[in-house]
């Protein structure tokens, strides 16, 4: 039976951290809440609700965005600003509806292994900001991915940046189009020259792996939707796809 006796709403981050540092009570912080009202620990006492703590900013460089934690998937999806891959990944993210509540931040810290949004920003070299009572760091989303909790330590995302320069491209097998993909590719070509490929559905969460060498690189599951093979055999076949779709570009 739920514990749950105050809500919060802080009106700045550095409020909500000093909420999360109390000693002796379970909080839980909550942005767009589309993941995490559901699935509410029973024994939280108090829920921080981030809406108005001022993340929500989208910001830009020549060759960067840093998107806030609170900005709306939705708000993603619309921005023509952004690149098609970010775009269309946040779409692949859920219904309108869905779109509208779910957040940035919501996303990076309850990933998901079929999140289309999280491979692209994996190929678009994402760095998030995490901010904490006494310090405020930044960690590449692989490294972020790796161990949660740790990296987190007690603080909170409040911004991830994102490179916009160079050619993309993308494909996934999915049952039907409106479906999350069982298995999907994405690539980025940046100024560098180097490619980035990033694969959905083959691990626990999308994964970076060597477009040389993808079949080895990876262990994929198996459920109901494909066997471990199928989910390897078509994780080589997009990405070779991806790449010659960079090539001709």
């Amino acid at each position: 039976m739920s514990q749950l006796k105050t809500y919060h709403r802080p009106a700045s981050i550095e409020e909500a951290l000093q909420l999360m540092a109390r000693p002796g009570i379970n909080t839980a912080f909550v942005g767009g809440g589309s993941y995490f009202i559901p699935h509410l620990p029973e024994m939280t006492e108090e829920v921080v609700d981030l809406q108005a703590a001022g993340l929500a900013g989208v910001t830009y460089t020549s060759q960067s965005v840093t998107v806030g934690a609170m900005v709306r998937l939705q708000t993603l999806v619309e921005n023509g600003r952004l690149p098609a891959l970010l775009r269309d990944a946040a779409r692949r993210e859920g219904p309108p509806p869905l779109r509208q509540a779910a957040t940035v931040g919501g996303v990076l810290t309850c990933p998901n292994r079929e999140s289309e949004l999280l491979a692209a920003m994996l190929v678009c070299e994402a760095e998030l900001t995490v901010q904490s009572l006494n310090t405020t760091k930044t960690i590449s989303l692989t490294n972020f991915l790796r161990d949660i909790p740790s990296a987190l330590n007690g603080g909170l995302v409040t911004a991830v940046s994102l490179n916009l320069i160079g050619k993309t491209a993308s494909d996934r097998v999915a049952r039907t189009p409106a479906d999350r993909a069982i298995v999907a590719a994405l690539a980025r070509q940046g100024d560098d020259g180097k490619i980035r490929l990033a694969l959905c559905g083959v691990d626990k969460t999308p994964v970076l792996v060597d477009p040389a060498n993808v079949k080895a690189a990876i262990n994929p599951p198996h459920d109901f939707r494909g066997s471990r093979e199928y989910r390897r055999q078509m994780a080589a076949v997009l990405a070779q796809r991806v790449m010659a779709a960079l090539t001709a570009a």
